[in-house]
């Protein structure tokens, strides 16, 4: 087919690299140092979780395995799996650095789902990438505030980008055994439908910012394939680790946050543009997302401080 795009006449081959759009998203890290009475009780969240011992020495309990982590040890905890701290587990006081993060991107969020690690021990280039850059961001952590937060914070973002790249680079590592490992857990057809489930979602929220006509919803997904709404969550939780839903208000709200960079766009026209018939609705939703409102984050990213 002859194509009339600008660039194209006369042209012998090209190929088009995919679109790439993840959110990476770090929070609740925190640099604690404790004493010997210490321990966290058994818990679980939906995000992912990295602990490192920075002195002394940690016993934690993973799915019920115990770990000793030596200074420098990392454990890698993936959603939704039970854990506990039993403290140092001596007469020292301990050290430790744990951030969660969650990546919205499907296809390293599955890889990192079906990573069977938990202990990052070892001096392979991917691992001394992982810790070279928790060492900033555990640096930008226990230091004072600079007199240039604009500086500190790129200097974080590019540490946590940095722990992106390290991430990727230790999958990519591990793929071959992750490729054997995704045989047995799941048929070609379970991933077939979770993967046409997410072309649906992201379909969706593409067609409601054109037309402004809100769809998306698992009930109305289920139905075109041919499915149960019910088999259709089990099937997405179990390839990507979140709902169906979860994966949709990630990707409004990302889409929300770029559309807000735009001040030409009032808050109304962009809750239409993403299929609410109330501002009221999409105001209160963006708040509960990311505890700010539409308005308060757009005068936070335009002061360079939005996350």
């Amino acid at each position: 087919m002859r194509s009339n795009e600008p660039g194209t006449h006369n042209s012998i081959d090209g190929r088009m690299s995919p679109d790439i759009q993840a959110a990476f998203h770090i929070f609740a890290a925190h640099w604690r140092k404790v004493n010997t009475e210490w321990q966290y009780p058994v818990h679980i969240h939906p995000m992912f979780e990295i602990n490192v011992v920075l002195q002394g020495q940690q016993h934690m309990t993973v799915n019920g395995q115990p770990y000793i982590q030596q200074s420098g040890d990392i454990l890698f905890i993936r959603p939704e799996v039970p854990h506990s701290s039993l403290g140092s587990g001596s007469t020292t006081e301990m050290t430790y650095f744990c951030l969660h993060f969650d990546i919205d991107d499907l296809i390293l969020r599955r890889a990192l789902l079906m990573v069977d690690s938990i202990s990052l021990s070892g001096n392979t280039p991917e691992l001394r990438a992982i810790r070279s850059a928790l060492d900033v961001i555990i640096s930008s952590t226990i230091l004072p505030e600079s007199d240039d937060s604009h500086r500190s914070r790129l200097v974080t973002l590019h540490a946590s980008l940095q722990l992106l790249a390290a991430l990727s680079g230790w999958v990519l590592a591990e793929m071959p055994q992750i490729v054997e490992a995704t045989k047995t857990e799941a048929t070609e057809n379970t991933v077939a439908l979770a993967n046409a489930i997410e072309r649906l979602l992201q379909d969706a929220v593409s067609t409601a910012a054109l037309t402004g006509e809100r769809g998306g919803s698992i009930e109305g997904i289920a139905a075109r394939l041919g499915y149960s709404t019910t088999h259709c969550n089990r099937t997405f939780h179990q390839i990507y680790g979140m709902s169906p839903r979860q994966y949709l208000s990630g990707l409004i709200i990302r889409h929300a946050k770029l559309l807000l960079m735009d001040n030409s766009l009032s808050v109304d026209t962009i809750a239409h543009r993403l299929g609410y018939r109330d501002v009221s609705h999409f105001s209160k939703q963006f708040k509960r997302w990311t505890g700010l409102p539409p308005m308060g984050y757009r005068r936070l990213s335009h002061d360079g401080s939005a996350l």
